[in-house]
């Protein structure tokens, strides 16, 4: 008996944290030595229909997913949020303070937001922008422990707001950690 609670604990204690971390990639670059690591997608918002349709109705798909990424190299150190916006029509938009973030503790930050004119998916039938917002390090440390209530993102002519349930909200969060955790800034080691 005691030498199978030896093995339980032997065990338990060799059980990696960071395996419940599930991230993407982690690379480094082999002409530039830029090293990426990136969480898996995260879906948040509501299902929402496409335009492609089928014999049953419209295909339903998620209003957005997100990823966490982390780029490192002698003169880039820093956390990124990618968002992948599903639009119905053409949403012309320019770099700049223009996605906005409510967190937990009720206040409403304003990132930088690297926009793309958005590309053609074939299997929605519509056009998929990529925001990929810039988060300072002392944004991600707070996103390491608050949680993201709404994401708003103001387009020229179109205010998306996307509202985050309980569920997507430790879902991003954790996914804050996870790429923390591999880049061995979270958690911060006095």
């Amino acid at each position: 008996m005691i030498k199978h609670c030896f093995w339980l604990v032997l065990l338990l204690l060799s059980v990696d944290l960071s395996a419940q971390c599930e991230i993407a990639f982690d690379e480094i670059d082999e002409f530039d030595s830029l090293r990426t690591v990136a969480s898996s997608s995260v879906a948040f918002g509501y299902m929402v229909p496409s335009l492609y349709e089928t014999v049953s109705g419209p295909r339903l798909i998620e209003e957005g997913k997100a990823i966490v990424m982390y780029s490192e190299n002698d003169t880039i150190n820093s956390f990124f949020l990618t968002l992948a916006i599903p639009e119905y029509t053409f949403q012309p938009i320019e770099a700049g303070f223009n996605v906005r973030m409510k967190l937990s503790d009720g206040e409403v930050i304003s990132f930088y937001n690297v926009p793309d004119r958005g590309t053609f998916d074939d299997t929605t039938n519509m056009r998929l922008y990529q925001h990929t917002i810039i988060v300072p390090l002392d944004m991600f440390y707070r996103l390491t422990f608050s949680t993201i209530e709404a994401i708003r993102i103001e387009y020229k002519k179109l205010k998306r707001t996307f509202k985050l349930n309980e569920e997507q909200q430790d879902a991003i969060r954790d996914a804050m950690q996870c790429v923390g955790r591999q880049v061995e800034l979270y958690p911060v080691k006095p």
